[in-house]
């Protein structure tokens, strides 16, 4: 099989101390991404379902993990 794929859409990934994430529920319009630096951020981004499917669902978690040790190691 020739020719090129499209390359593929960071849905999660840890950039500048925050969580930027493909915001799922504007699928397929539109293609929006949040940035969240706090845990309840990520909270309610996976309450409201912004976050979609279980591989992403546990980097998500794994990184309001990471967003809460971050916040407490900066004292707050």
């Amino acid at each position: 099989m020739s020719g090129s794929f499209p390359e593929p859409i960071p849905t999660i990934r840890w950039a500048d101390r925050a969580v930027r994430i493909l915001d799922q529920r504007r699928l397929p319009r539109t293609e929006t991404y949040r940035i969240l630096r706090e845990p309840a951020q990520m909270v309610r981004a996976i309450r409201s379902l912004a976050v979609r499917g279980a591989p992403a669902l546990g980097i998500a978690g794994a990184y309001g993990v990471a967003l809460a040790a971050q916040r407490a190691a900066e004292g707050g």
